[in-house]
């Protein structure tokens, strides 16, 4: 077990969710406001949008478990944006998107067996955000996951 792997892990489950759009394992950051929203456009049904997910890490609680073994519970982000247009109901859109996510990691209680414990996904923000002049759905959801470490 490992961050990377954990990290690797989210973001692969994260980019098999149809029409997910794109998906970074990282926090992206650009000084330019379009620099940054063209990081999020792609193409969803032959129409280009701003749709797209990073990972990031805002904590690592550790403590002991034992004397031979150290519990890290990791609390990754998970960011989410896509641009707003009213007349095709977006929110609806962008709201299914997060339960389609919450829905990937639901009793995935290992990550596929790269961690002790993972989940659930939670809806921490769901909101509306200006990046530049583009007015974009936006979120954050958590996702605490627990690594054990047994030394060798």
């Amino acid at each position: 077990m490992s961050e990377t792997l954990i990290r690797a892990e989210i973001a692969g489950l994260l980019g098999s969710i149809t029409n997910i759009g794109k998906v970074y394992d990282y926090e992206r950051w650009a000084a330019d406001w379009a620099v940054f929203i063209n990081l999020f456009k792609t193409r969803i049904n032959n129409v280009d949008q701003i749709r797209g997910w990073e990972i990031g890490r805002k904590a690592a609680q550790a403590q002991y478990d034992s004397n031979a073994e150290e519990l890290t519970t990791h609390q990754f982000v998970i960011r989410g944006y896509m641009g707003v247009k009213d007349s095709d109901a977006t929110e609806k859109v962008f709201t299914a998107l997060i339960e389609a996510v919450r829905a990937k990691f639901r009793f995935n209680f290992r990550l596929n067996n790269l961690c002790e414990h993972a989940g659930p996904v939670s809806a921490d923000l769901v909101d509306t955000r200006t990046f530049g002049s583009v007015l974009c759905h936006y979120c954050e959801l958590s996702l605490p996951v627990q690594e054990l470490f047994t030394p060798s």
